[in-house]
């Protein structure tokens, strides 16, 4: 009987989990198809290229995010071609609704209750409104979540059971997050740091962590580092070139990051989390980022500062020592310091962000269990308190990267044959390299525009000079989204100029019609030709 009864428990700790994931897949679909800014720019590019075997052959048509690992990408491009977008939208929010396993697991570490065990995992589910801003789509945070999330449960039960082969896992895990998605890195020093404090044996500990996030790393993006390695000297490419020094790209660290992520003045760093509260712009690029509020590191910090203060006049410094509890609130703090030094993008902090209402629930348990009057039923009232705060960050809505009407096929395009047929193909816009699969092109592509990041140095552009055909004239157009972009026009025309003493024939123009969901434009394409006075 007690075998059967200790069956049914673990049975609802699957169960549960798995019916949270399913109904995450049931708001995706509600959340419309997918078209994010990234699909528009790298996403679809990205996979096409490495199917393709476009790597090398193109010259970075969506900037330098033409250069990250294609792996994630292949599975969203693979999905899209092949399967109804119906489908892909549910499955994408299945995937990413797993992260329910790994919370369910933290939910029973931290809390004692067992149903406000299942009560908060289904709050942290759908508690973030990053989350779900993103839910079903293709810019990956929401899936690469699971994997950090369960390495930080291998951790803990590192931590509690005293047992090394779950730090082997736990780093198995983040190094394949990290190789598919490199902003899985913020975690790996938090890990480590936990680790090193809670692990009894420390230098074992942490060997055996690092030893296999670094296997992990290199089986999940070794080939890729190692085809960027040859093809321009820096695996990362052209990421962290001030470490690599490749010729091929700036030797400043700050050519390939968007400053507008990081703080500038003394006071911002130490208030960040009340800045951007109310500030959100600073920490994401959402098509309503004006709009949306996001409370949630605010009000952790908050709880934060009148738990050790009470615990602290209470019971004295010592007392903050020994809690189980400081596991989690050192990786709130550990993560959100890495993160906003690092990276800066609110998103890349979604993990810990899921988290965010177990810690809310156990920072305000704790606060009602140090009053000197005993409060009825502190649980209870710590879920509720966390379910209010939780609901504060919904009332301007959540963050919105694009959405459109469900449509199939995902793109298409009624491309000319010479477009298709061309030597080299000038892309003048940036967030556009999804016109590549779109096209489909037999020539060589390159990103004219500078994009997010201008990294390219002059021995990177002189790559176009190996496309060009031997014994005749290159049939090559520039390609614009919009002619009348004065910006984009501008920016091509001195490029041209600058790199490739080429003009652009603006009497040759004409158009095509190309769509990506429910979204249609029509591409302009240009002739290109050498300047008369220096031919």
């Amino acid at each position: 009987m007690e075998k059967h009864s200790e069956y049914q428990e673990k049975w609802k700790y699957m169960v549960f989990p798995f019916f949270l994931a399913l109904v995450e897949g049931g708001v995706s679909l509600l959340r419309r198809q997918d078209t994010n800014g990234d699909v528009w720019n790298y996403h679809l590019y990205n996979a096409y290229a490495w199917f393709n075997g476009r790597l090398g052959y193109d010259l970075g048509p969506a900037g330098a995010h033409s250069y990250l690992n294609p792996y994630l990408d292949s599975l969203f491009y693979f999905a899209i071609l092949h399967l109804n977008p119906f489908v892909v939208a549910f499955l994408f929010g299945f995937l990413q609704g797993l992260v329910a396993f790994p919370i369910m697991y933290i939910a029973r570490f931290f809390i004692k209750d067992k149903i406000h065990q299942f009560v908060l995992t289904a709050i942290c589910c759908f508690g973030s409104t990053f989350f779900i801003g993103e839910l079903g789509s293709s810019m990956h945070d929401n899936l690469i979540a699971v994997p950090i999330l369960m390495s930080f449960c291998c951790v803990l039960k590192a931590i509690a059971e005293k047992e090394n082969k779950a730090l082997i896992f736990s780093g198995l895990l983040i190094g394949a997050a990290t190789g598919l998605k490199l902003t899985s890195a913020l975690y790996i020093p938090v890990f480590l740091v936990l680790i090193s404090l809670f692990y009894g044996r420390r230098i074992v500990g942490a060997f055996s962590f690092l030893s296999s996030s670094f296997l992990a790393l290199m089986a999940s993006s070794g080939v890729w580092y190692y085809k960027l390695y040859t093809l321009f000297g820096n695996p990362l490419f052209p990421f962290f070139n001030n470490i690599f020094r490749s010729p091929y790209a700036s030797l400043d660290k700050n050519a390939t990051r968007d400053m507008m992520f990081f703080q500038f003045h003394g006071l911002e760093k130490i208030i960040y989390p009340f800045y951007f509260a109310d500030h959100i712009d600073r920490v994401v690029t959402a098509s309503n980022d004006k709009a949306v509020v996001c409370y949630t590191a605010l009000f952790c910090f908050v709880l934060f500062a009148l738990y050790f203060a009470i615990k602290i006049a209470k019971f004295g410094f010592k007392s903050l020592l020994g809690s189980r509890d400081n596991i989690l609130f050192l990786f709130f703090f550990l993560s959100f310091y890495v993160w906003q030094y690092v990276f800066g993008v609110y998103r890349y902090f979604i993990p810990t962000d899921l988290i965010c209402p177990i810690i809310f629930y156990v920072l305000i348990y704790e606060i009602l269990n140090m009053q000197q009057t005993p409060v009825y039923e502190p649980g209870k009232k710590a879920c509720w308190a966390a379910a209010v705060l939780v609901a504060v960050s919904f009332v301007k809505g959540v963050p919105d990267w694009g959405r459109g009407s469900y449509s199939h096929p995902y793109f298409e395009g009624n491309i000319p044959q010479e477009v298709k047929e061309a030597d080299v193909l000038f892309n003048a816009n940036f967030f556009s390299a999804w016109i590549v699969p779109v096209i489909n092109p037999q020539g060589h592509v390159i990103q004219i525009n500078r994009g997010l990041f201008d990294f390219g140095t002059k021995k990177y552009w002189d790559i176009y000079y190996t496309y060009l055909p031997k014994n005749r004239t290159p049939k090559q157009y520039v390609l614009f989204n919009d002619p009348n972009d004065q910006v984009a026009k501008n920016w091509a025309i001195t490029k041209f100029k600058e790199h490739y003493n080429m003009q652009i024939d603006f009497s040759s123009c004409k158009k095509f019609p190309v769509r990506l969901s429910s979204y249609k434009s029509d591409i302009t394409y240009c002739s290109l030709s050498v300047n008369p006075g220096n031919a």
